[in-house]
């Protein structure tokens, strides 16, 4: 009897090793064949450090100007920030940024540390000749925002922050495990499901199943699409990966950091968060200008508030962006 069950078993396994080798080649075939609808599917190359970085530029050039930061291990910063990009785009110039590993800009060997991310990231915008510009982050672009301010204060004017990373975040840990951890898990949960194609079977035919975004807002097809072979196939890259290994050593630099006084600051948080941390909301006053202009406004909603109060939060930018 033991003989047969352990027979069925090992079958079974070596089917199992089969279908998933199947699948990893198929995935790879696949993930070769979509190449071609990459090339230059949004924005323009910026040149820094020798390597290719993806901006998207629209709006009114003769507005202030925001240059937007997507959150950690967005598939694609253009395209999920472009709802908001197109709504501030009335009134502003909005440049959105694509970090190196993210989106269609090129992956780097340079460790992720904040330093080197922000210096790059500002390369950028200088390369491209904005002097003084607003930022205007979500979750780790927060962080990177703050420590930005503090490096280059006399170019950034103000600051708009949804649901961002803030110093000392690591320090009330909500969860069994820390959040750089799940983070971590997560990434390399992701990173083996689009290995073996499981991912890319599950959102054939129906690309808002492998994306992450505000499904209301009137993406084309082509749009879809390429936001959908992103995520499956550049999503959680090496780039981004040592990104998560420098984490907590990201948020640690950066603490006992506050916006420069001159610098007016909008912080929206998330109930979620708040919910999750007694901390959270505080953190944010903290990294408030001294004797500057700050304001902190928390939203009944998720750690996404640009999904969820899109309207809103262009209303309120209307406010601080002068």
């Amino acid at each position: 009897m033991w003989k047969k069950i352990r027979k069925v078993l090992k079958w079974l396994l070596i089917l199992l090793v089969a279908i998933i080798l199947l699948g990893i080649i198929v995935n790879l075939i696949c993930k070769l064949l979509a190449k071609s609808k990459l090339q230059d599917a949004y924005g323009q190359a910026v040149t820094v450090d020798g390597k290719s970085m993806r901006v998207d530029i629209r709006g009114n050039g003769e507005g202030p100007v925001i240059i937007l930061l997507s959150g950690f291990g967005c598939a694609s910063p253009v395209l999920e920030l472009e709802p908001l990009s197109a709504a501030l785009s009335q009134d502003y110039l909005v440049v959105t940024v694509e970090p190196f590993g993210y989106g269609l800009s090129d992956g780097t060997d340079k460790d992720r540390t904040i330093e080197n991310i922000v210096s790059e990231l500002h390369s950028c915008v200088e390369t491209l000749g904005y002097e003084e510009y607003y930022l205007m982050g979500h979750s780790i672009g927060g962080l990177y925002s703050l420590y930005w301010a503090n490096q280059y204060p006399q170019e950034v004017i103000g600051y708009i922050g949804i649901d961002p990373s803030v110093p000392g975040m690591n320090d009330e840990q909500p969860f069994p495990i820390s959040v750089s951890a799940i983070n971590k898990l997560s990434g390399y949960l992701t990173k083996a499901m689009n290995a073996v194609g499981l991912n890319r079977l599950l959102s054939a035919g129906h690309p808002e199943k492998a994306i992450y975004a505000d499904t209301s807002y009137p993406y084309t097809q082509q749009e879809l699409e390429v936001f959908r072979i992103l995520s499956l196939d550049n999503a959680y890259n090496s780039t981004v990966i040592n990104e998560i290994n420098h984490l907590d050593v990201n948020v640690e630099t950066a603490r006992g950091m506050r916006f420069p006084d001159h610098v007016s600051v909008l912080e929206f948080v998330s109930s979620s968060n708040c919910d999750l941390m007694s901390s959270w909301e505080q953190l944010h006053h903290d990294v408030l200008p001294e004797n500057g202009r700050g304001e902190v406004i928390r939203l009944e909603g998720s750690h996404y508030l640009h999904f969820e109060y899109l309207d809103q939060i262009v209303e309120y930018a209307k406010d601080w962006v002068k």
